[in-house]
């Protein structure tokens, strides 16, 4: 009995150091590694520095930046960005280019932490393993504005019983990143018609700001261009089947047909969980940090540490963005291992419908 008394501080004062190691120091190493890798061979916010900073500046100059519509997408720079995030990122303009990749840097630390906070996370080690993930450090080093984006999915959430409140939250994602309109079923599904409406009108209105610059066809046709230049390097089920040996076609009915199977549980369980699941599996494009999306509905299921959170740890060493992508292997690794997250946090949504349990006669 004594030898266990003694031995039970030991234990908690170790439990405490490779809590502190594991959740604490560990990932303020990677996040500072990652800054000066970043920083040293120029792909810190790369996406920003390269597109949506000089495609600010010519449409504040009133210059039209966006490409014809048969443009050669592999071929980057791209300025294809929704005008909604150039306009909104243009005060940055101010700042020379290094400053404000290190600004963009800051801001999507700041909105992972607040999504978690947002969320209901009290539990410091989540923000830690958090930090871990390499969909939330590659952010830093792309700034894909998935951090902004799962601040505005939690926000809608948060104001998910308001008239209109989650639409306008929602309006504002879908005007910055078309590929998570599936979430407007999930509103749907809560009878929320003003809400859908406001998010429909904001994602329509935004696309009006194309038109100083580009006919709206023409930038239609752009977007589609861009899929067709990287559906088949993405962490999609289209590239895993493409690059296995099936037809495009197959590999599109497949997504279309998981895809609809999403929507429609989205509806029946009102699920946030699900209709994330499927903004993803139906984008075209899929890069690894848009996986950090997963984060909310996770947050919300398990706002204390657990072993879930470990899991996209499983995920490092993948490639984060551009052609050539991964391998069967890696897509399916990435796959498996958001399967598994998506499936748990589905587990413990609060406030979806739970399946109706069969009577008995």
């Amino acid at each position: 009995m004594a030898r266990d008394r003694r031995e039970r501080p030991l234990r908690t004062g170790l439990r405490r150091v490779l809590e502190v190691t594991v959740c604490g120091v560990l990932p303020a190493l990677t996040l500072v590694t990652m800054l000066a890798i970043g920083w040293s061979d120029d792909s810190l916010s790369a996406d920003f520095h390269h597109e949506i900073y000089p495609q600010a500046e010519e449409m504040l100059a009133g210059r039209n930046p966006y490409p014809p519509p048969d443009f050669d997408p592999t071929v980057a720079p791209n300025f294809i960005w929704p005008p909604l995030v150039a306009f909104g990122l243009s005060p940055l303009t101010v700042l020379p280019a290094g400053a404000a990749d290190l600004v963009m840097v800051g801001l999507g630390l700041a909105c992972f932490a607040l999504t978690l906070r947002l969320a209901g996370v009290r539990d410091w080690r989540v923000y830690g393993v958090v930090a871990l993930w390499p969909q939330v450090a590659g952010e830093m080093r792309v700034s894909h504005l998935t951090a902004p984006l799962s601040l505005l999915v939690v926000l809608a959430w948060r104001s998910r019983d308001a008239r209109t409140g989650a639409g306008i939250w929602l309006g504002i994602a879908t005007a910055a990143k078309f590929f998570v309109w599936p979430l407007g079923v999930w509103l749907a599904s809560r009878r929320r018609p003003r809400a859908v409406l406001t998010a429909a009108a904001i994602a329509g209105a935004s696309l009006l700001l194309v038109l100083p610059f580009t006919p709206l066809v023409d930038y239609v046709r752009t977007l589609l261009q861009l899929g067709r230049g990287f559906d088949q390097d993405s962490y999609t089920l289209f590239a895993l089947l493409v690059q296995s040996g099936s037809s495009e076609a197959a590999g599109r009915a497949a997504v279309l047909v998981a895809g609809a199977l999403l929507l429609w549980a989205t509806w029946r369980y009102r699920s946030l969980t699900l209709a994330v699941a499927a903004a993803l599996t139906l984008s075209p494009i899929v890069w690894l940090d848009y996986f950090a999306l997963a984060l909310v509905p996770l947050a919300l299921a398990r706002p204390r540490l657990s072993w879930i959170w470990f899991l996209p740890l499983a995920t490092w060493g993948l490639r984060g963005a551009g052609l050539g992508i991964g391998d069967p292997s890696e897509i399916t690794r990435q796959l498996i291992v958001f399967a598994i997250v998506f499936a748990v946090a589905f587990g413990g949504e609060p406030d979806r419908l739970r399946a109706p349990r069969p009577s008995h006669a």
